[in-house]
């Protein structure tokens, strides 16, 4: 009965051994380059393009219904169906990134090591966490969420480049800023990378919201005096906060990650690596580019409604108070 036993416990080690050598061998030879799920990705991406098209044309067909409880703008081009419709599609667009990016951007700002803040996927449909990265587990749920920020972000970027173009509501530097972003998001989301650094640029729409209000209220009379300035003194705290702080703190990790060689997959283009990297500092740079603007204008134009109720100047300059 002994002998029996040995043999079926020499048995057993050996399928273990074989188990745990063959696991080795797979988990060696995983090609991390190769990727699955575009085509979820791309079946997703439609998805919110139709989103937010269909958003755009039942608030611009549902105008005069909507804006009938709100009195008429001084500015001819702000009483525009599809001006307002955009204003309030950006509104809401704004929200849903706020709240799926910032707070995981908080989580990976104060917990997240460096492997979860530039974690990578090759599965690019939610950008799912890759076999052999444990550390990334209990993120996972806040890394796809910022994946599916990011989609939906981008998506309306690009849809609103066309809604702009068709109804003449952008300028060509808008224009070229959003391409600028689009490529970008393209790039991040297609390759399922930089969470950090995307949650951070989404963050910075926690300031459209303010500014969006403050755009739609400030020509339409006295009763909105009091939202406006609320909105305006918002939109400012935010900016600073999120588009100047934080997105400083987030461009300066990240080029100093890059510089290390740990901010981007091996299997990023040059090229790609390249304009990311001038597309985030610029994107840093501008936001400084238009602080002096911006403080102007809050302090003037603020001054200007506490005291004659009406704003020191019949256009805020574009891009400086614009959504991104």
């Amino acid at each position: 009965m002994i002998f029996p036993q040995i043999e079926r416990s020499q048995t057993a080690d050996l399928v273990l051994v074989v188990a745990n050598s063959t696991a080795t061998e797979s988990l060696q030879t995983t090609d991390y380059t190769v990727q699955d799920g575009y085509h979820e990705l791309f079946v997703a991406a439609a998805i919110w393009i139709c989103v937010w098209v269909t958003l755009f044309y039942a608030l611009s067909s549902t105008f005069p219904y909507w804006i009938s409880h709100v009195d008429p703008s001084t500015k001819p081009h702000e009483n525009d169906r599809y001006w307002c419709a955009r204003n309030v599609l950006g509104i809401v667009h704004a929200i849903l990134i706020i709240l799926l990016s910032v707070p995981s951007m908080l989580v990976l700002v104060f917990e997240g090591g460096h492997d979860v803040q530039f974690a990578f996927s090759n599965h690019v449909a939610t950008c799912s966490v890759m076999e052999g990265h444990p550390e990334q587990v209990e993120y996972r749920l806040w890394l796809q969420a910022i994946a599916a920020g990011g989609l939906a972000f981008t998506t309306f970027t690009l849809v609103d480049i066309f809604i702009s173009l068709g109804h003449g509501l952008a300028s060509a530097d808008y224009i070229i800023h959003h391409i600028a972003f689009v490529t970008a998001g393209i790039i991040i989301r297609g390759y399922c990378m930089l969470p950090l650094t995307a949650s951070i640029l989404m963050a910075m729409e926690v300031s459209t919201p303010f500014l969006n209000w403050l755009m739609f209220f400030r020509h339409r009379g006295e009763k909105y005096k009091f939202q406006v300035v609320i909105s305006g003194s918002c939109f400012f705290a935010t900016f600073l906060l999120f588009r100047v702080f934080l997105n400083t703190y987030g461009t300066v990790v990240l080029l100093i990650s890059e510089a290390n060689g740990t901010a981007l997959p091996a299997k990023v283009d040059q090229w790609q690596t390249i304009f990311l990297m001038v597309a985030v500092t610029a994107g840093a740079l501008v936001q400084f580019y238009w602080l002096p603007g911006i403080c102007y204008a809050f302090g003037t134009n603020l001054w200007a409604l506490l005291t004659t109720g009406t704003t020191a100047k019949d256009e805020l300059s574009k891009p400086q108070l614009d959504e991104e």
